[in-house]
């Protein structure tokens, strides 16, 4: 594919077949979301002290056919529970039930039920085109500025942990890092972005009982590993959509050698991500 197309060509494709909607179609949908997160908290039967929100719609990462919206309601109410698992799936299932009787019920198309989250798509009435939804919930175990200290406890908390669903709840406080250290990246590596998880998603075949034990990359590692072949680049403002594919896909091919680590949020000697280099797992 890359061989037969010219930068041109590939950013020619890229505005007509990838790019999201913008102007008065993309204002439509930040006023159907805002409206819809707003319904989310007012059906969910116990009060969220914060709402935390991810996914590819609020990193900037979106394509057109590929929208994805993490909203994760955070109550003190689960902080108390000592067996959490059961009262978070009650509280989300009462949510899903809430929300089929609003009047946007019609709109909303609920997926398969999952332990810890509810996952639906939600059809835009301006722009009809679908958003995926996946709702978690938990308690704040960070706060909205945690301390440095703060942070390295839920660390170790993580590194200790031998629930991987109590890991998975955990690890949700770390989700506005995730989507800060992707919103920061220049608009060049996000169209970069969208053109590679439209390949994902287009270029493989369906899951099947042959193919079921294969593992592509989500589409965060996806975007983690394009922005990091544009640091190596030294951080260009502008570049060829041919070349930065090019690298991904040859960083992608030697998988097995991939060792990337950013130390934003805790230093290179801190004890527990001394021992988990130490493993030299994937």
């Amino acid at each position: 594919m890359l061989e037969c197309k010219v930068s041109q060509e590939l950013q020619r494709f890229a505005d007509k077949k990838i790019r999201p909607a913008s102007g008065s179609q993309s204002a439509a949908c930040v006023a159907e979301i805002s409206a819809l997160l707003q319904l989310i908290q007012g059906c969910f039967p116990v009060p969220a002290s914060r709402v935390i929100q991810g996914g590819s719609y609020v990193k900037g990462t979106d394509t057109q056919g590929c929208s994805e919206i993490d909203i994760v309601l955070l109550s003190e109410a689960f902080a108390s529970v000592n067996h959490r698992k059961k009262p978070l799936r009650e509280g989300l299932e009462t949510l899903r039930e809430n929300l089929k009787r609003t009047s946007h019920g019609n709109r909303i198309l609920m997926g398969k039920r999952t332990p810890l989250s509810l996952r639906f798509n939600f059809l835009c009435t301006e722009s009809l085109h679908c958003h995926s939804f996946e709702i978690m919930a938990y308690y704040d175990v960070l706060g909205p500025t945690p301390s440095t200290d703060l942070k390295l406890h839920l660390y170790r908390k993580l590194y200790l942990c031998n629930d991987s669903d109590e890991a998975q709840l955990c690890a949700l406080a770390l989700l506005p890092y995730q989507v800060d250290f992707v919103k920061a990246s220049v608009m060049r590596v996000k169209e970069l972005i969208r053109l590679m998880i439209h390949w994902f998603k287009t270029s493989f075949a369906n899951t099947t009982k042959e193919n079921k034990f294969r593992r592509l990359p989500s589409s965060y590692t996806v975007e983690l590993l394009t922005i990091y072949i544009w640091e190596r680049a030294e951080k260009p403002l502008f570049f060829s959509l041919v070349q930065g594919m090019r690298a991904v896909l040859k960083l992608l091919v030697r998988y097995a050698e991939i060792d990337v680590v950013w130390h934003r949020h805790y230093h290179p000697k801190f004890p527990i991500f001394v021992k988990v280099n130490q493993k030299h797992t994937r």
